[in-house]
């Protein structure tokens, strides 16, 4: 007769577990890194946006426009789903001046109906400056309807263009739009913003999902809060804001 002998099953079953158990580790982790890439991956995209956003002159926004910027968001490849009227989605960064620089950066998305996409473009870059002084508090909002909560214009081009206090008076936002070449005054309808509660969460330790409450507080402080110690992840977004909109020191 086969007698058991008190352990054999569990020793079995726990040699068993044991490398499951350290697969699962390593997927998870190989599906974090995978995620902190993305994010990394679009806070460099969007700065190389804003390089070419202001490397030719004559389709750049004027100098003075930028200057009254007060939070510029950066949405690289926007997907556009049909021809000339059709759905479309976008994620990307966004930061506001503070008295001491860039703010940290928020995680961003933009969904909506269609903002005339060339014929045959699958994608665009977009580039929305914020020149109301309650932009911050505006963006920090769960989603919103651009055009309806807050005004949108194309914005203007040419480097030397005279960006007067009139533009302010038009529009709380202006936005450009890169399809095929240069970048272009575009203007936006019926597209919905929202905060990008996951990304954030994943990019800053302390920022909460969105069902747990407090979101515009959480994305408000990170909008007025210096980013001097934002971290490695989203400082291409914040070196570029430097470089070419300026220290981000509010006036």
């Amino acid at each position: 007769m086969f007698i058991s002998r008190p352990g054999t099953n569990a020793g079995a079953a726990v040699r068993h577990i044991v490398p499951i158990a350290l697969l699962f580790v390593v997927v998870v982790s190989s599906s974090l890194a995978a995620q902190d890439d993305k994010l990394a991956d679009r806070a460099t995209r969007a700065g190389e946006v804003l390089d070419e956003l202001v490397a030719v002159p004559d389709s750049a926004p004027p100098n003075a426009l930028l200057a009254q910027a007060v939070c510029v968001a950066v949405v690289p490849g926007v997907i556009q789903a049909g021809f000339g009227v059709g759905g479309r989605a976008g994620f990307g960064l966004v930061s506001c001046r503070t008295p001491t620089g860039w703010s940290m950066p928020s995680y961003v998305g933009l969904k909506g109906g269609s903002f005339g996409l060339q014929i045959g473009a699958q994608s665009a870059d977009i580039v929305l400056i914020f020149v109301n002084r309650n932009a911050p508090r505006t963006i920090a909002t769960n989603s919103l309807d651009l055009g309806v909560a807050a005004s949108v214009a194309a914005g203007p081009v040419g480097r030397d263009v005279s960006a007067s206090t009139d533009y302010k008076a038009q529009a709380e936002i202006y936005s450009y739009s890169k399809t095929k070449g240069l970048f272009a005054g575009v203007k936006i309808t019926g597209t919905k913003w929202e905060i990008d509660y996951r990304a954030n969460r994943k990019a800053f330790a302390n920022a909460p999902e969105a069902e747990q409450g407090g979101t515009r507080t959480s994305v408000g402080h990170l909008l007025t809060t210096d980013g001097t110690a934002a971290p490695a992840i989203v400082r291409p977004f914040l070196e570029s804001l430097a470089k070419h909109i300026g220290s981000g020191q509010s006036k």
